[in-house]
Formats: C-alpha cells, structure tokens, sequence
C-alpha cells in the first residue's frame, strides 16, 4: 500500500500539486506541496503554483552555477523565471502545451514548439513539454518527501474533461516515462471533489434530481459538467451526466484581447510593436487585469512595455488601461447576457492560416454555457465556479447574475469552491484517498448500453452487403473504471488491414447482459454512432488474415470504452478504443 495520494493538476498555465497520507481520514489533511523553481539567474524559491513555462536559454545566457536546481542542473528553465525571461525575448518559450495535446491536425509528438522558435532553438513535441513540466513536479516531490518514492504513491493527474483519446493517452504516457503510475481524473470532476472535501455534510445541500452545473475557465479552456444529486438504496448519491466539448477559450484570452485593444492604441499613436514586445505586453495586461479586478476603486492603470532602441531616460512604452475597458472587452465581450438555447457563433475561417492552437471562434462563455444546457436540456439550480478567472468579485457576480436571468430567474445556489486555483490537484487528492479508503463518490456510469457490429454468419447474397449483428460489450450503468468484463463467446478478427467497427447505443435505458446479441434484422431498435476505420498490426500473422480471439471491455475513468481482442493462440492483443460520452 501507498504511503501518500497525491494529485497533479498539469494545468494550461500553472500547475500545482496536493498530499495527503495514506489513513488519515480528515479532508482537512489534504496538504500542498511547495515547488522549487527558478526566480531569478541562480536564485530557487519554493512557491505553491509552478507556471506552466518552459524556456531555453542561449548557451551564453547564463552561467552553469546559475541554472543548479536542488536536484542537479536544468537544461530548461520551467516556471515563473520562464514566464518572466519569455516577456523579453522571442522565440525561446513554450506555453499553452497541454493545449498542443488535442490538436486537430498537429500530433503530439511533432517538433512544434515553440511555435516561432529561433532557427538556434531546437524545436520539441508537446508530448515532450509534458514530460519535462512532470519530471519537475517529480523532482519537487523527491526533494521534500526523499523515503518515500512517488513512484510507489497513488497519483492521480487531471484532464480537460473534454480531452480526446489521444491526449489522454499522450498525458499517460509522458506520466509513465518518469516514473508515475498514475490515473486521470478530470478537472471539472476533481473541483467538485475538492468541493465535497470541504463539507462536513454535502447532503445538506442537496436534493434528489438537483443538477449542479460546473463552470471550470482556466488559462487556456473553459471546461464544462453536469453532476445530479440521485437517490440510491434510500440514500443520496451522486452521478456525473454530462460533459461539454473542448473549448480552447480561458483566461489566456482574457489577457490577449487586452494586449490587442492596448497594442491598436500604440499603433494609432505611431508605436507598432514588434512580436516579443507583444510577449511582454501580455504579461503586463495579466497583471494589469488582476490589478483592476482586485479593486474596483482604482480608475486606471499603467501598462509598461520594454522597449530596445531608446535611450537610457526613455526606455519603455506606457500605455493606460482603464476600469472602463476591463468593462467592455472583458465582462461584456466574455460574459455577455444570452438567452437558453442560443449557440456558440460560428466564425468563417482564413484560407491559409499559420499552424497555431485551435482557438474558439466565440469568446462569449456564456453562449458556450447556454448551448450547452440546452443540448442537454437541463436547468441547474446549482452551480460550482473554478478557475482563477472566478478570483475576480466581479466575474463571479456577473456570471451568477447572467446565469440567472438564463434561466429564467429560477433560484441559484453558488456552491462555494475550494481555493480557485488550487481546487483541482486538491479534488484530485481527494479522488484518490475516496477510492482507496471510501467515502462518497460521484457515479459515472454509462447513460445506455453500448454495442459493436460483428459480421453474422451468413451465405452471401447477391446485391446485398453481408449483414451485422450487434454485441453488448458496455451494459447500462457500468461505472467508470470498474474492472473489466469478458464476452462470452470468441470472435474471429481481421488484422494487417484497414477494417471498419460499427459501434451502436441503445435507445432505452434498460441494462443489457454483456455478450447479448441484437441481430441485424432487429438494428432498428438502436442508435448507430460514428464508425471507426483502424489498422491493427498484424504481429506473426499475414495481413488480412483472421485470428481467432476473445473479447474483454471496461470503461475507463474518463469515458473511454477500450475493448480488447486476445489472440487465443498466442499472447498478441489487439485495444480498440472508442469515446462513450456524449460532448
């Protein structure tokens, strides 16, 4: 058994992680782990957020005494030095990489990062970013905790709820390639967790088929949950329903749209600044942003950008930011008043574009919300906000008020989150010590039962495709993560070759056995769902031969059904992988 749970948010823009010790029951135990990092040329503060930075310096940049971490020597520098060094020069920082992981057309494992790196600046994949920001999360752990390897611990790292196969799979393995065994969680699921830590009776607040919507904006998504309070054996109980798309709109936004209002104003006055003054920009309007929100007393506030070129009594551009245009870009451009049932806008596309992030075309949060709700057709009477955007009195209040009027004017509880920006390693914590030593657990079990085609065994009939009959391999209710569950019969498998695997849903919500047939006459009664073309690797075997296998399935923690074929003469196997969720 572990001697710690311990949970990593891998966040967008920063990361942080939470402890708590194996037998401890008290919530309350769940502790934070302070992060060594750089803050200066060879100054190492240990601080509760690592910046999700990493920057590469010049070989002349620094001296090798200047880059000596307490676990030996950095060949990046990851963290708030990062952050800080890539406001003053171009093309040496990669940010936003975790966003890289569910690109649409760049693989995690392309070189692409950083995006406008120097021609002296190796390019790397997101896929190796994650890997360098988790080797630092575990070297900070194997500083302060040396007796207790955390490759032994329970460790839990939180997604997007909305992270596609491949990411998840990317984030698991880079996890692995240091050393972790870990499991994922996602993030709106461990903010409410940290939410349940929090409470010494959670059921006091609420009542059976309540829905509590949780609004998760981090620097770089906008993640968004339905969980519903369930009866269950005459008790309370808890079961995630839904999850929304991947939306790449967050905080991050927030900033850039300020640097481009201040940048335009530079422009008209003569001052067209060059790309890592942008950079530079950017950091000051975060700043400037936090600044404001904080105190809404103040009116206005400079902005300094560095600037080459000028004279020692000039060496910076000013520009003024004002409560005024917090209140137009930020709160009416991001949280603008909607009505149920609008959609997110659609935004025509370039025809040439450089390869970048897959930005959200609508900046209206409140939009995303609202077509979500009615996607789904519930109206919460519940919400949780997370995210370090909520951190902000009047972005919490305003999105309380929009969501109010969205709904009808229906009364809304505002459940109060843990700490905002360290919610979700914390949730993760808590995940983990609940499903080692018990206590109340959000369900999320499947809405229907999942199927797959299998060819029947028919003669050929002129003029028409051979028939499929479909398979159980996913009953009703099964909870995600359970152990997984053999089919009772063998199957034969094509690999070597491209083949296509239907998948279908039933329409009712009644459990089916595993390993129930629908025959294909009777497909009707199902609902088929996107089709998916693979190419197994034929092993021993010659391409586009059959082999006789086995069936098991099970679902994982973030709605993954893996099916796995077993060659029964050998030890090859085959995983199918196939995203149950509705998004």
């Amino acid at each position: 058994m572990s001697d710690y749970f311990i949970g990593i948010d891998l966040g967008t823009t920063h990361s942080a992680v939470y402890y708590s010790q194996s037998g401890q029951s008290q919530a309350g135990r769940i502790q934070q782990l302070a992060i060594p990092q750089f803050i200066g040329a060879g100054q190492v503060d240990s601080r509760p957020l690592l910046p999700s930075f990493v920057y590469f310096p010049h070989d002349t940049e620094f001296l090798e005494s200047d880059l000596l971490l307490p676990w030996g020597k950095a060949h990046s520098i990851v963290g708030q030095l990062a952050r800080e060094l890539g406001t003053k020069s171009s093309g040496r920082l990669v940010q936003s990489a975790k966003s890289w992981l569910c690109h649409s057309r760049v693989g995690a494992d392309e070189n692409v990062l950083p995006v406008d790196a120097l021609e002296e600046v190796e390019k790397i994949s997101p896929a190796a970013v994650t890997e360098i920001l988790l080797a630092h999360l575990v070297n900070a752990w194997k500083v302060s905790f040396p007796n207790a390897p955390i490759t032994e611990q329970n460790v839990v790292i939180t997604v997007p709820a909305s992270f596609d196969p491949a990411a998840r799979a990317i984030t698991e393995q880079s996890a692995e390639r240091v050393g972790l065994r870990a499991r994922l969680i996602e993030e709106p699921l461990a903010a409410f967790y940290a939410w349940l830590s929090d409470q010494k009776n959670w059921t006091e607040n609420l009542t059976v088929n309540e829905h509590i919507l949780v609004v998760d904006v981090g620097g770089g998504t906008t993640d968004l949950s339905l969980i519903q309070a369930v009866e269950k054996d005459g008790a309370l109980g808890l079961e995630r329903v839904a999850v929304g798309r991947h939306i790449l709109l967050g905080g991050d936004n927030m900033d850039m749209t300020l640097t481009y209002h201040l940048a335009a104003q530079l422009a008209q006055k003569g001052t067209n600044l060059e790309p890592w003054q942008i950079t530079g920009l950017t950091q000051a309007c975060r700043e400037a942003k936090e600044r404001l929100l904080s105190n809404p007393d103040i009116a206005e506030t400079s902005v300094v950008v560095p600037s080459r070129g000028r004279s020692l009594f000039n060496n910076s551009v000013k520009a003024t930011l004002t409560q005024a245009d917090v209140q137009q870009l930020l709160i009416d451009g991001f949280f603008p008043q909607v009505q149920l049932g609008e959609q997110a806008h659609k935004v025509a596309r370039s025809g040439f574009s450089t390869i970048n992030l897959d930005y959200e075309g609508d900046p209206a949060i409140t939009r995303h919300i609202s077509e979500f709700l009615s996607r789904h057709d519930v109206k919460p009477s519940k919400i949780l906000l997370n995210g370090g955007v909520f951190n902000a009195t009047v972005i919490r209040n305003t999105l309380e008020a929009r969501l109010q009027s969205l709904l009808g004017g229906i009364p809304l509880m505002m459940l109060t989150p843990s700490h905002l920006d360290y919610a979700v390693a914390k949730g993760a914590t808590y995940y983990a010590k609940v499903q080692a030593e018990g206590g109340v657990k959000v369900k999320s079990g499947l809405a229907s039962n999942y199927y797959i085609g299998v060819a029947s065994p028919m003669p050929a009939i002129p003029g028409m495709a051979p028939p499929v009959d479909a398979i159980c391999v996913a009953p009703f209710g099964l909870e995600e993560g359970s152990e997984e569950q053999m089919l009772p019969n063998e199957f034969s498998l094509v690999v070597g070759e491209n083949v296509i695997f239907r998948f279908f849903q039933s329409k009712h919500n009644e459990a089916d056995a595993v390993g129930k047939v629908v025959s294909a006459f009777a497909l009707g009664q199902l609902n088929e769902l996107s089709p998916l073309s693979v190419r197994l690797d034929a092993g021993h075997y010659q391409a586009g031969e059959m082999v006789r296998i086995y069936l098991t399935a099970r679902v994982t923690e973030l709605g993954l059904l893996l099916l796995q074929a077993h060659d029964t003469q050998s030890d090859l196997n085959w995983t199918i992988e196939f995203q149950v969720r509705e998004v």
